[in-house]
This record gives structure tokens, sequence and C-alpha cells, in this order.
């Protein structure tokens, strides 16, 4: 019987990519479309929602803005698609998103390993996420995972993500061969939830000495230098094909 496969899931927003805002500009303009709130979201900082599921915020903004539930729930479908027209046609008008450094690197190798399976572990609603990362042409990376629109708390989203690869695989995969790569606290506290390791990068919102207090596995600045990311990941040592990644614990 063939093995299962260490998994490696990655946040989106701050550790993949940076969408300049994209995702709140969508946000203020969708509301502001369904609406008539278009204000409800300026003044939120960036750091409020980093980490946090499309779901939860959408909720959240809708509440600050007097927006009663039921009229939410009423018209949430418009909402959403609405937000994801804006979305798309926001990350075509800006020109300042990027991947982040070494990052297509990093999947390139890792997608070329043996018994490696690469997902996503993020608060974006699925279609969302196939947006963003689609001008980097990265969707290709990964098949599968666990979205926003799954769930509103991240740890069930891991879940999520966990499950729809043992089905792929058509077996179990232990948490502990599952490795989360994220920048925020949400992210560490999800993947220690679900029992899966964490690398935290100091790409997104979150400031270095804040995301080391968490205690991630390990920590690195950014994924530019290989090597260095390889050896955070556990694979630095091994050669491709060549087993078991070293953050597997027996």
């Amino acid at each position: 019987m063939k093995s299962a496969p260490r998994l490696v899931l990655f946040d989106i927003d701050g550790t993949l990519i940076d969408a300049y805002g994209a995702g709140r500009r969508a946000l203020e303009e969708a509301f502001s479309l369904t609406f008539d709130r278009g204000d409800v979201a300026r003044h939120l900082d960036a750091v409020w929602f980093a980490g946090k599921t499309d779901l939860f915020i959408f909720q959240e903004v809708a509440a600050s803005a007097g927006i009663p539930s039921w009229e939410y729930e009423r018209r949430y479908a418009e909402l959403e698609s609405c937000y994801l027209e804006r979305l798309r046609a926001g990350l075509v008008q800006h020109s300042g998103k990027r991947v982040l450094p070494g990052v297509e690197a990093i999947l390139e190798e890792l997608s070329g390993r043996e018994g490696v399976a690469l997902g996503l572990m993020t608060g974006n609603l699925e279609a969302g996420a196939r947006l963003k990362l689609e001008p980097w042409k990265l969707n290709r990376f990964f098949p599968s995972g666990g979205f926003g629109s799954a769930a509103l708390d991240r740890s069930e989203i891991g879940i999520v993500a966990l499950k729809r690869y043992e089905r792929r695989v058509g077996g179990p995969i232990a948490p502990a061969d599952v490795l989360l790569v994220g920048d925020t606290l949400h992210d560490i506290a999800a993947a220690r939830a679900c029992g899966f390791r964490v690398l935290a990068v100091g790409t997104g919102w979150t400031g270095a000495e804040e995301i080391r207090s968490a205690s991630p596995d390990r920590y690195l600045d950014d994924l530019s230098e290989s090597a260095a990311a390889l050896d955070a990941l556990g694979f630095g040592t091994l050669e491709r094909g060549s087993g078991p990644p070293a953050w597997r614990r027996s």
C-alpha cells in the first residue's frame, strides 16, 4: 500500500502573495453596491483583517454597520457575488500586487518531490483564493485545500483541508505529518488546534517579535533563501524522493 504523503499547507495573503489591499477594497465596494454602506470597513486597519476568515469578516462588518442579520442573510449571495466581481477587477487594475519573495521557487521545489502534497489553508472564499493566485499561475500547485467558504474558524478550515487530502490519497494522513506555512497568530493557533506543525513567516502584517512569541515550530523572515526555507520545512537535508521530512514525528 502506498504511504500517505507529507502535506504542506499554505496560507495566501501575507504568505504567498501581497494583493495590495484588493480584498479590502472589494469588500468596501461590495457593501456599497449591495447595502449602500461604502464606508463600513474604512476605519478598520490592515492588521484587523489578518488571519480572519472572509465569512467572519463579512459578518462582523455587517454587524458594525447595523445591517440586520435577516437582511444580511437574505442578500448574502448578492454580496458575495459582488465582492468576487470587484476583487477580480481590482486585481487587474492594481499593479502593486506581488508574489512574495521565494514563493515560486519553493513551490516548484516541493511540487517535484515524491511523497509531498501541497494544499491551501486560507480564510479566503475558495473563489476569491483562486482569483488572488491566478495572476502568477499559482493555482497549479494547489489541487485542493481548506477555504473560508467552509467555516468561520480557521482550525475547522484546517480539518477540512486534511479530510479533502485524505480522500484524494485514499487513506489517513496523521496531523503530525501536516505542516502549515502562515504569517499570523491565527495561523499558528489554528495549526496547533489541528495538531499540525507550523512554519511562520514575517511577510505579513504581524511583527517578527509578536509572531515569534507565539512559538511556531520554525520562523523565517521570508522564503527568499531556498536552502533555509527547505530546512525550515524539514526538507533541507533530503534529496528528491528520499523519504519523510525531519519534522515528521515518530
